[in-house]
């Protein structure tokens, strides 16, 4: 490292700021699964607490914290909550945008079915596609309906979206 030396020690114990910490500097966090080597394969899986059916709890364990994301009811054969490490998890804050804006993509991008960078694009659009919002932005990304293709909806980087008039 250059001129300096960096000795071992254990003095320094680094330890994990819980998730529930964390998720408390978000006025609407949404909770984006990171971790590509678990035996689950919902990579870039994304949730945040909607009332109704869903919620999150946040639990201690020896393992460190762990997050617990429950939607619907049980009658007591299934368990309706999905368990992840809170160091498995990227939060980001949710913003509301107004739904049915229409907005034109000014350059070449690939369309998510997560909005995290390193999520695998699903579908390429060309420079001048027209989409119509849903209304959320996450993590950069705004969830848009393809006007020439609307099967599914799709999240783009708002940095290459501009309104249409």
């Amino acid at each position: 490292m250059g001129q300096y030396r960096v000795q071992a020690t254990d003095m320094v114990v680094f330890k994990e700021v819980p998730i529930e910490i964390r998720s408390s500097f978000y006025n609407n966090p949404t909770y984006i699964y990171i971790n590509r080597d678990g035996i689950t394969n919902n990579y870039g899986s994304y949730f945040r607490e909607q009332g109704g059916y869903s919620y999150i709890s946040f639990w201690d364990t020896n393992n460190g914290q762990r997050l617990n994301y429950c939607s619907g009811d049980s009658d007591g054969s299934y368990d309706p909550c999905i368990y992840y490490l809170g160091t498995d998890l990227k939060i980001a804050e949710t913003i509301s945008r107004e739904s049915n804006v229409r907005y034109e993509l000014t350059k070449d991008a690939g369309g998510k079915s997560t909005p995290l960078n390193g999520a695998k694009t699903e579908t390429m659009y060309a420079k001048g596609n027209t989409f119509s919002s849903h209304g959320t932005e996450i993590n950069g990304y705004l969830e848009v309906l393809s006007e020439s293709d609307p099967k599914s909806y799709t999240w783009l980087p708002v940095d290459l979206l501009k309104p249409v008039k």
